[in-house]
């Protein structure tokens, strides 16, 4: 039997013979590499959610993950592992449940009262897409994500012609078009974490800045009008903006959680008013800025200011008295 050694040890020996680098193990399991780091140093441990994943990744049973180290902690985690499970499992029967009740219900409503089957397939494609969070992923045991979201990019294309089979119209060609361009960005960072999981965050954020304007495009390309360049562009640029701000300040800023939950709401306060301006000079019919608007910049800075104290407290503790 394999010597008990600490939990952290253990883990960093599995994923060392599963020839991984903590940065791709994070990836994989959509963490933060700091949080593998930790792990491995006996800092913290997984979430009871993230087990069944890690074991996958490390090529190891549950049953080795609780037992081949001599942590009471990890042991305890066994525990709510198991209720975790219980959780997971109720959850699926229930929705199971719920989707055969809704299709038999909506069946029998559909072609009693109407005498045919039209809006009953567009309750058939949402329940399928639905089908697709809930249970499917718990039915695959390889390429899990892969096969989800083609299930669900199916789904939902078959929602829209569904849709399209009951009311008629041209429309459906603006609607595949938007929904294609739609799919590119979980099929994007599905890729980027397939084949770029060292840089997945980062890689995610600037695919997310660049999917925006050719989505505002093919918009704009259906519906008409002249709102794309000089109103859609402008403002969707600003949110690429503060989306990176949010996410410097989360994944670089060395600072405590207090102190970047205080910058967080200082972006969110500094975003309010950008956005507002913006509005207000693009759009010409926007509503004037309205005492609702003062009191949420209000709130926002407030908020701001105590979170950054607490976190200069926190810090200061932290740190200890200066020499």
């Amino acid at each position: 039997m394999e010597e008990k050694v600490s939990f952290g040890a253990y883990i960093r020996k599995k994923r060392l013979e599963a020839g991984l680098t903590q940065r791709e193990l994070a990836g994989r399991l959509f963490v933060t590499e700091s949080s593998v780091s930790k792990w491995e140093r006996d800092l913290s441990y997984p979430d009871v959610s993230l087990i069944p994943s890690v074991c996958r990744e490390l090529h190891i049973s549950e049953h080795e993950f609780f037992t081949a180290c001599d942590d009471d902690q990890a042991h305890a985690q066994a525990r709510q592992a198991a209720v975790w499970r219980k959780v997971v499992t109720g959850f699926r029967r229930f929705c199971l449940a719920g989707y055969v009740i809704a299709i038999v219900s909506c069946l029998i409503a559909d072609v009693a009262l109407f005498h045919t089957l039209d809006w009953f397939w567009i309750v058939l494609a949402s329940l399928a897409l639905s089908f697709c969070f809930t249970n499917l992923p718990w039915l695959v045991d390889r390429n899990r994500i892969m096969v989800c979201l083609g299930a669900a990019s199916v789904c939902l294309l078959l929602i829209l012609l569904a849709c399209w089979n009951y009311t008629g119209g041209w429309w459906v060609i603006g609607g595949l078009a938007i929904t294609a361009v739609s799919l590119a960005l979980p099929w994007g960072w599905w890729a980027v974490w397939r084949f770029y999981g060292e840089h997945l965050l980062p890689l995610c954020v600037a695919l997310t800045s660049v999917w925006v304007f050719p989505l505002l495009a093919v918009i704009h390309l259906f519906a008409g009008g002249d709102w794309l360049v000089g109103v859609a562009f402008p403002i969707a640029a600003a949110g690429v903006a503060f989306l990176w701000a949010y996410f410097y300040c989360l994944r670089y800023l060395p600072v405590g959680p207090w102190l970047k939950a205080g910058v967080f709401a200082l972006i969110t306060a500094a975003a309010n008013l950008v956005f507002n301006a913006l509005c207000d000079r693009l759009i010409p019919d926007a509503a004037e800025s309205s005492a609702l608007d003062f009191f949420t910049l209000t709130s926002l800075l407030a908020l701001s200011f105590l979170l950054l104290a607490i976190g200069g407290l926190q810090e200061r503790k932290r740190r200890g008295p200066s020499d």
